[in-house]
């Protein structure tokens, strides 16, 4: 028939060694971010149970993510929502071929972090002020004192400062 097999798998927030048990939600997308659309299906908010989905698709280059939302009874909204996003992954399917997707969930720390650096980059391109982007850099550091770290924040500080002292000038 031509078309491909897509396999999701999700690991689990805890521990990124394992697969994840609980519910999720997938998405393909084409590089654009629109959902898939083929012969009257959609390839969005497709359920996931215990981590995984296969998916029949037709042959193509698309980008996979998958979601969590959770209700929290009793909080005021919008803390009574949290949507938690796994990474991104670009997958090739090619015709009556499989392929596999393993999508790791980045820690608390891990998502947080990014959006400080986000800030400092949109002020370098011109699109947020200073003072905006050094209030939101503050937030992020303050929530982060709260955090603890996982061994997966440890060593990607490590790996991230190993960088640094590549990039710094030699004296």
């Amino acid at each position: 028939m031509g078309l491909g097999t897509l396999n999701v798998w999700i690991h689990d927030k805890g521990d990124p060694c394992k697969i994840s048990d609980e519910t999720w939600f997938v998405a393909v997308t084409y590089c654009s971010g629109v959902p898939v659309e083929w012969c009257g299906t959609t390839y969005a908010g497709m359920e996931a149970k215990c981590g995984h989905i296969e998916i029949e698709i037709p042959p193509g280059c698309y980008v996979v993510f998958a979601w969590q939302i959770l209700i929290v009874p009793g909080a005021p909204p919008p803390f009574n929502i949290i949507i938690t996003f796994s990474h991104f992954s670009l997958v090739m399917v090619e015709c009556d071929c499989k392929a596999c997707v393993h999508l790791y969930n980045p820690t608390p720390r891990q998502s947080i972090g990014r959006a400080g650096d986000v800030g400092r980059s949109l002020v370098e391109k011109g699109g947020v002020p200073r003072e905006e982007a050094e209030r939101l850099a503050e937030a992020v550091r303050a929530v982060l004192e709260h955090l603890p770290k996982t061994a997966q924040d440890v060593a990607l500080e490590q790996l991230l400062e190993g960088a640094r002292r590549k990039l710094e000038p030699r004296r």
